[in-house]
């Protein structure tokens, strides 16, 4: 069934969206009320998407981009010889980034320090991994209650309270034997660090770190094996509330962990590397996946749920040209309405416009 969608004049593309399927739902095809059409960075891989004091940003393949949340154009902010793993905002202008770059076909993995806004950067000494063989930093989260910084790297979760410089180990150890944990958050309700990521086995790991206990617990098997977490949302309305994606789904815990449900069923093993919330309406939210393909172009499907994860509406965008695949998504308000960027692999970002 095909479905006209809305358009802006602003500057969306007239194309129509085909509606795939309205799954576990007997009820007509709703409207795509929306517009979608590409928002800049072409090309670009864009691993993850910010908002921070009034901007957008992006952490891509080759450096760090952002934009005035509502118009303009993304401009580049540095590290252009990088990739960019995680961001984290310690104030306007004073950022630190995890990033990895190629030195003689080596990685090398640094962590970069702005305070201008991206305008220059200077590598941080640091002893993440210890004082004689620092380990690279994948997943970075700033407190701003605590004025902590939270990092992941292989089998270790630390914290830093000198902006990066001095880290201690708050669970696992230097240099362990895994996969990376590229996702950290920390939960202002419950103070509680999540992150995630997979092991040595790819198998998913999931991980609740108390900064009040000081206790951790640990989750797995929640997805079929291989899999591994890349997202995770907390619903600032409902502090039991958690959703974690990954290969294989979006998992969501309305108990702070006890129980959990794969929102999406059985995806073959598709990844979901993100889940996001409408800003005015948490039981709204929207996914994208991504296959397994680095090479050539795939379709860009958007999943939509207006009532929790219960039921999904499937578009599918009219490109057959499109890398497609969605690596990172943000739900925002510009002025009145919810706006949602699509991250791309290979393909910059896609804007998706609610009446």
């Amino acid at each position: 069934m095909r479905v006209t969608f809305f358009v802006r004049s602003f500057a969306l593309v007239c194309l129509s969206l085909f509606f795939l399927a309205s799954c576990g739902s007997d009820d007509k095809p709703p409207k795509a009320d929306f517009g979608i059409a590409p928002d800049g960075l072409q090309g670009r891989i864009v691993l993850r998407l910010y908002e921070h004091d009034g901007q957008l940003f992006a952490a891509t393949d080759r450096g760090l981009y952002s934009k005035v949340k509502g118009n303009g154009r993304w401009q580049a902010k540095g590290l252009g010889d990088s990739e960019v793993l995680d961001i984290a905002f310690l104030d306007d202008d004073h950022f630190l980034a995890s990033t990895s770059r190629l030195v003689d076909e080596i990685a090398q993995y640094d962590l970069r320090e702005t305070t201008d806004g991206g305008a220059t950067w200077t590598a941080v000494t640091h002893n993440f991994g210890g004082e004689a063989d620092p380990e690279a930093i994948h997943g970075l989260h700033y407190d701003d209650d605590n004025n902590a910084l939270y990092a992941t790297g292989i089998e270790v979760l630390a914290r830093s309270l000198d902006d990066g410089r001095n880290w201690e180990i708050l669970s696992g150890e230097w240099h362990g034997f895994g996969q990376r944990k590229t996702i950290v958050k920390r939960n202002q309700a419950t103070n509680e660090i999540w992150y995630g990521g997979q092991n040595a086995l790819e198998q998913l790991v999931l991980r609740v770190y108390s900064l009040d206990t000081e206790e951790e617990r640990s989750y797995s098997d929640l997805l079929p094996n291989p899999s591994v977490i890349y997202g995770i949302q907390f619903d600032a309305t409902n502090d039991q509330r958690v959703l974690a994606s990954g290969e294989g789904g979006v998992l969501e815990s309305t108990d702070n962990g006890e129980t959990w449900t794969n929102l999406l069923g059985d995806v073959d093993y598709r990844f979901y590397f993100d889940v996001a919330l409408d800003p005015d309406d948490p039981q709204t939210l929207y996914t994208a996946g991504w296959d397994k393909n680095w090479d050539t172009p795939q379709p860009l499907i958007l999943e939509i749920s207006k009532n929790g994860g219960a039921n999904w509406s499937k578009y599918l965008y009219p490109s057959q040209s499109l890398f497609g695949g969605v690596r990172s998504l943000l739900a925002v308000k510009e002025g009145e309405r919810t706006v949602l960027y699509l991250g791309l692999y290979r393909g910059g970002i896609m804007k998706v416009s609610f009446l």
